[in-house]
């Protein structure tokens, strides 16, 4: 299947390219340019040393602000004809047809509404009615890269090549449209985010390419000149994050290497301000920055494609096959917009044909992976049946005394209420047993355990002045903050006596929970306090510890610690974090 799809696309396009390139005989352009802006009527005054001759009759200028100007002789013909230039980001086109009759003028460009075109097709194209012939002249401005690929065809020679283009295109975004539906449809199944990214990636590639095409403008957004403006490096930033994120969740790099785990997270984190650059910014820049990361980041997923090929991962061959074939169709295509190249198919094709390549590629990739998890699961599957039957015994007695152990502590639960009835938080009986517990599994596991005590600055005078049903309206929505903020199903927040609170942070070095405790500060800073008296401002001050700093024996030596730190914290001042 994937054979057939490639191949089909390969034919279409070579057929399309092939059209694209007959344009019959050279048309003489020449061609002139200038840092402002010309009337037809000053382009005709140049002297002819102002004009030159272009090599072909596709102008590649890459990225300038100049306007450019093309002039060239349009011989007579019995047939209808129609001039056409097949490159859809032109912000703005206007060609004259000087006759005997007069000047017939187009005014074309993306930046105007696709409505008004007199020929509806995503590239631009005027009708040439038999018998015209005269001088024409054809000025262009663009954000994007200065190419004009002029012909002049008969409308049987136009319409095959908009057919075949058409069908070309129909291909490609057929198959885009498979795998995406394909693979949100694995999503829905299997609930695994890879599938998700990927048919999100494949959406937002599919934008793209609408957007470069103008495929877009033509069927999906003819209103919309912004969107036509910053489609390309929107739907590009888009694509590369959802890129970076898949990388990310399919090779599991935090298994095998977290170096390059993170190196993906700085590429979704550079996609995404690049997304904001090419909202906010001008198209001029926010391409700019698209392609300073287009490059770079393909071969960053072929580097960690590469390395997991090294450790014999057949889907990392796959993956890397796959960005390979994307990586040569963006450097050809991004050459090309430059300016360094000129070729009708690279410009054209490339990336089509290379990015269905990589969507099919990936999708394989994504088929491979998943069959590869299923068969670790159920290898771990015999595995720990098999373990589990060579120690029943052994653990039929470890289950026994730990439901003996549940029972009791379901007993005493029972007995005793583990919640502070003001605050709803856990209250300070709790908080001791399972710090206990949590330490003796951070010394077992040798994982790093934090501790915050946290006390309300100048809480007694609020009490004092206000009463204490003001006092408790603030404490309640305080630990409502804190339970907001200790967002990890293992954090605990716990009530410890009066003002003064305690968070218990599984697996939490001494760094991370100085931050948790300073975004704390923070918000509790700026949170307005609702109460019968009107709003009322507070502030805390928190002492943090963590056990990947100091070892502590006990939990009293790691309570001692923490409470320490927190009056350093209010002796130093208040409304701040002290370890």
């Amino acid at each position: 299947m994937l054979m057939i799809l490639v191949i089909g696309m390969v034919v279409a396009f070579s057929a399309n390219a092939q059209l694209l390139t007959k344009t019959g005989s050279s048309l003489g352009i020449e061609y002139t340019n200038s840092e402002k802006k010309l009337s037809l009527e000053e382009v005709k005054r140049l002297n002819d040393e102002q004009w030159s001759a272009l090599e072909s009759d596709r102008a590649s200028f890459g990225y300038t602000t100049d306007e450019y100007w093309f002039r060239f002789q349009l011989q007579g013909s019995n047939t209808d004809r129609v001039l056409h230039i097949a490159y859809p980001l032109l912000d703005e086109l206007s060609i004259y047809i000087q006759t005997d009759a007069g000047i017939k003028t187009y005014e074309l460009g993306d930046t105007k509404p696709f409505h008004e075109r007199p020929i509806p097709t995503s590239e631009f194209a005027v009708p040439l009615p038999g018998g015209t012939s005269g001088m024409v002249y054809i000025s262009a401005t663009s954000q994007s890269s200065m190419r004009l690929p002029i012909a002049v065809r008969s409308n049987i020679g136009f319409f095959e090549t908009q057919m075949n283009r058409r069908i070309a295109e129909g291909i490609y975004f057929g198959v885009l449209l498979c795998m995406a539906v394909y693979n949100l449809f694995g999503f829905v199944a299997s609930r695994e985010p890879e599938f998700g990214l990927y048919s999100l990636y494949t959406v937002f590639f599919a934008g793209l390419m609408l957007s470069l095409e103008g495929l877009g403008f033509h069927y999906l957004w003819p209103e919309s000149i912004y969107l036509q403006d910053k489609g390309i490096p929107i739907f590009g930033s888009l694509t590369f994050l959802t890129a970076a994120l898949f990388a990310y969740q399919l090779l599991e790099l935090k298994r095998y290497r977290n170096t390059l785990g993170r190196g993906l997270m700085v590429m979704a984190f550079l996609s995404a301000a690049s997304l904001v650059v090419g909202i906010f910014a001008s198209y001029r820049i926010s391409i700019h920055v698209l392609l300073i990361l287009a490059a770079p980041g393909c071969f960053f997923l072929l580097l960690v494609g590469a390395y997991l090929w090294r450790k014999g991962f057949l889907y990392a061959r796959i993956f890397t096959l796959a960005w390979c074939s994307l990586l040569l169709s963006v450097v050809a295509n991004s050459l090309g917009y430059l300016g360094v190249i000129d070729s009708m198919f690279i410009q054209r094709h490339a990336i089509m044909l290379g990015s269905g390549i990589e969507i099919l590629l990936l999708s394989w990739v994504l088929a491979v992976r998943y069959n590869e998890q299923r068969k670790e699961r159920l290898a771990a599957q015999q595995k720990y049946n098999q373990e589990l039957e060579e120690n029943v015994e052994e653990r039929t007695f470890e289950l026994q005394i730990a439901l003996r152990e549940l029972q009791d502590v379901n007993s005493e639960l029972e007995q005793k209420n583990m919640e502070d009835p003001l605050t709803g938080l856990y209250n300070r009986r709790y908080f001791q047993q399972h710090l206990e517990r949590e330490l003796r599994r951070t010394l077992r596991r040798e994982l790093p355990l934090a501790l915050l005590m946290i006390d309300v600055d100048r809480f007694k005078p609020i009490n004092d002045t206000h009463g204490h049903m003001v006092g408790d309206q603030i404490l309640k929505q305080l630990a409502n903050l804190m339970r907001q903020h200790a967002k990890r199903a293992a954090d605990v927040v716990c009530r410890y006596g009066g003002e003064e609170f305690a968070i218990i942070l599984p697996e939490t070095d001494l760094d991370d929970a100085r931050i948790f405790a300073e975004q704390l500060l923070s918000m509790v800073r700026e949170q307005r306090f609702e109460t019968d008296v009107g709003e009322q401002r507070i502030t805390i001050s928190a002492g943090v510890i963590s056990t990947s700093n100091r070892i502590f024996d006990n939990v009293d030596e790691l309570f001692k610690a923490a409470d320490e730190a927190l009056y350093t914290a209010k002796n130093q001042g208040r409304d701040q974090v002290a370890e």
